[in-house]
Order: C-alpha cells, then sequence, then structure tokens
C-alpha cells in the first residue's frame, strides 16, 4: 500500500477534485477552499463526441481511442454522481434494496469517496450491516487505484532508472510486497521472463483483485498473487532472490522484526529493495506518508541492520526517496 503526491490532471473533474482533496486535507483545508485550474474543467461532450466518430472515419483509430477515453472520464463523474444520488433518495425512501443496487452501481461506474459514504445521514441506518461496509471498501479501492496510476507519478518514482538499476536477470524470483495496482509487478515479471516469478502480495483484497484483473488482461502468467497480513510476508524459505518494499515499509510498526522474517525467504546472494520516503515536513510536502510514518534512512539502516542486514548499494537520484539495497550481513 503507498501514498503519493497530489497530482495535475488533464483529463476528468472527478479525478482532479479528488487529488486537489488529498492535497488539501494535509493541509487543513477544506475541498470548497480550493480551486481547479481552468485546465481541469469538464471539455465540452458534444465535441469530444464529434472527434471520436470523425477520427475513427478518417482511419485514425489511436486517436479516436485517444479521445474516445477523454469522453468516457468526462462524462464518467457525472453519471457515477446519478448513480449516488438514486441511491441516497431509495434510502430515505426506505427501499433498501433499490439504495444498494444504485450506490452499487454507482462504486463500479468509478464513485471513489469512501468517507463521504461513511458520512452520508441518508445511509446512517445502513453503516453497521456488512454489505455496506463492503461496498464502502469497494469506494477506497476506487479512489486507491487513482491514486496509484496517476499520471504523474512517474515525477517522482522514476520506474524506468529503478529498473536499470535493480538490473532483474531471466528467471529470477521476486516478491513485489504491498504490490498495490502492480505499479512494479508487471514490469518486473516482464524483465524476470517466463522462466522467473513474481510474488505479488498485498494486504488488501480489494488491491490483489484489482491486480488479478490486469495480469489476466495482459495474459501474464508468471505472476502469484497472494494477500497476506501485515506484519509477515509468508515468503517460503530460500524462495526469492529479491524482496522489494516501495513505499511500504513506513507502515510496517516494527521494522526490524519484519525484515527479520524476510531475512529466511531470501536465496544465497539475496538482496532487499526498501524505497521509501525521505522525511520532510507537511508545509513542504503537503503528501505522502504523515510525519509519524516518515522513517530517516540512518533510522532504516539501523533496523535493517538488528535484522541482520548491511547496506550493499545506494542510490540518489530520486527526488524524494531514498533507494538502498540491503544483503545479508556476514556473520
Amino acid at each position: 500500500m503507498k501514498n503519493y503526491p497530489a497530482f495535475r490532471t488533464k483529463t476528468t473533474l472527478a479525478k482532479a477534485g479528488f487529488f486537489v482533496f488529498m492535497a488539501a486535507s494535509c493541509l487543513g483545508l477544506t475541498l470548497a477552499q480550493t480551486e481547479i485550474s481552468d485546465e481541469n474543467r469538464p471539455p465540452d461532450i458534444a465535441a469530444l463526441k464529434a472527434a471520436v466518430e470523425r477520427e475513427a472515419k478518417a482511419g485514425n483509430p489511436a486517436l479516436a481511442a485517444q479521445k474516445a477515453e477523454e469522453l468516457a472520464e468526462a462524462v464518467e463523474s457525472d453519471h457515477f454522481e446519478a448513480l449516488y444520488r438514486a441511491a441516497e433518495l431509495h434510502a430515505a425512501l426506505g427501499d433498501r434494496e433499490r439504495a444498494y443496487r444504485f450506490l452499487d452501481r454507482a462504486i463500479a461506474a468509478g464513485f471513489y469517496d469512501r468517507g463521504r459514504i461513511l458520512e452520508d445521514e441518508a445511509f446512517k441506518e445502513f453503516r453497521g450491516e456488512d454489505l455496506f461496509k463492503t461496498l464502502a471498501r469497494k469506494a477506497w479501492a476506487n479512489g486507491y487505484v487513482l491514486l496509484l496510476e496517476r499520471s504523474n507519478r512517474e515525477e517522482v518514482q522514476k520506474s524506468p532508472e529503478i529498473m536499470k538499476a535493480l538490473a532483474f536477470k531471466p528467471g529470477e524470483r521476486v516478491a513485489d510486497i504491498g504490490a498495490g495496482s502492480g505499479y512494479f509487478t508487471i514490469p518486473v515479471s516482464e524483465a524476470v521472463g517466463p522462466t522467473g516469478v513474481v510474488h505479488a502480495l498485498d494486504i488488501a483484497p480489494e488491491m490483489i483483485a484489482y491486480l488479478d484483473f490486469r495480469l489476466k488482461s495482459r495474459k501474464i502468467e508468471n505472476v502469484r498473487l497472494r494477500k497476506v497480513t501485515s506484519d509477515d510476508p509468508q515468503l517460503e524459505p530460500a524462495g526469492v532472490d529479491t524482496v522489494l518494499l516501495i513505499d511500504t515499509i513506513h507502515y510496517v510498526k516494527d521494522r526490524a522484526a519484519y525484515a527479520r522474517k524476510v531475512r529466511p525467504a531470501l536465496a544465497p546472494g539475496g538482496r532487499l529493495v526498501v524505497i521509501d520516503y525521505i522525511p520532510k515536513p507537511m508545509t513542504e510536502r503537503p503528501w505522502g506518508p504523515p510525519p509519524e510514518q516518515q522513517i530517516p534512512r540512518e533510522q532504516m539502516d539501523a533496523d535493517m541492520a538488528a535484522a541482520g542486514f548491511r547496506v550493499a548499494q545506494a542510490y540518489d537520484f530520486l527526488p524524494e526517496q531514498y533507494f538502498v539495497v540491503y544483503v545479508l550481513a556476514e556473520k
């Protein structure tokens, strides 16, 4: 599971609003106190529809598909908001089944505001019910995927440079702990090839389900998905060559204890890769992990040393994060 910067979108108002809200929350603001720039305002729907058909008829399928995506995103928020409103009104009328059906349809259409669902007085009689909690979790997953897959993540993450530095080999066995939406799982699976394997692990079943869909759509067969607990990666002894903890370990309360559980999973010559955020005050960086989850590099090195690891390599090309490769210390 991961935290990432607020994003500047060129697509939908809904997505823009979500990330403006994320940044504003860190600054103690409300969404009403923030402004969305003109570039994020909804485009002309009729013009987009016309552009889709024009490019398709002109024999430009790639451009037509691009315009179709823009159209889908432009109408998305209105669509799921209408469904959500219907759910509210049916709930007020006491028609529970129709309320649930429309809420489910809203979330399936892309509604992502879990907090709004939980606080909505229209659903106050639903809050203790398992079905309601399940739907709220699905809404959270929608928003989390938007966060993980936002268009400008590479400004901070620089995944091509990370992949180059790690130089995965065909046949390598990798554990991606906190795989999330598969941001690294998929390129690593391609790098290790059909003779390699990637164990994509996450504590959220919604992320496992989302990544499963992505893998099947791409016909990727060398990834093993598994839900794990927050305090144990549950890896087989000597079962992996590389363990990735990218934007994940700041969620772990006892890092040394966790690393001790990782240690026996590494095959001889194995490595543990940690990428996490350089501590900064929220006034300087109003996104990413909250202050209590920010871990100085020196503390991370000490925690890994307590678990029997030493620094093998450290990279400094990431603007907001440290990137350290640990290996087992000699006895």
